[in-house]
């Protein structure tokens, strides 16, 4: 009896390790539901500009920003404050002048563009796919947060709802 509880429990302790072992190699499940901060020195101006470009207003942070929810409620953008001992990023003259740029998807990039540039965008520069016929616009807002539209299902390896 003693024999047969040390078997069992030496080959789960295998099962145990070799199941450990292949948790750890495998990668790690990373799903989309983003949370996109745009930080102000003004956050009541910032948030101005994203509502012209279309964005809803879902609600007011309880640190004084505004939270805008992106459809289907997948995900969110938030206007926060900028630390008061931060001095704001200068203008930048390109997209690739920023270190990250979220990017969403539109059904109307150029209403987009057009909204953006009558509430004052700082850059608008559009990149084109050289394998395919897409676009992306890039945005830059009025505290130099550059932010980029695409068009709806602009990659087809990504299940956007």
């Amino acid at each position: 009896m003693i024999r047969t509880s040390c078997v069992t429990a030496l080959v789960a302790l295998s099962m145990f390790t070799a199941s450990a072992n292949a948790a750890q190699d495998a990668a790690p499940l990373i799903t989309a539901a983003p949370t996109i901060l745009v930080r102000s020195t003004d956050p009541a101006k910032l948030m101005k500009f994203y509502e012209a470009l279309g964005f809803k207003k879902f609600r007011e942070a309880q640190s004084g920003g505004t939270i805008f929810h992106i459809e289907g409620d997948i995900g969110s953008l938030e206007v926060i404050k900028l630390d008061k001992d931060t001095k704001p990023s200068g203008p930048k003259t390109s997209r690739t002048q920023q270190g990250v740029v979220a990017i969403f998807e539109t059904t109307d990039q150029a209403g987009i563009v057009a909204r953006a540039k009558a509430a004052g965008a700082t850059l608008v520069e559009k990149w084109d796919a050289s394998d395919r016929p897409i676009s992306i616009y890039y945005i830059g807002d009025p505290e130099n947060n550059i932010i980029g539209f695409a068009p709806r299902h602009h990659n087809p390896q990504i299940k956007t709802p």
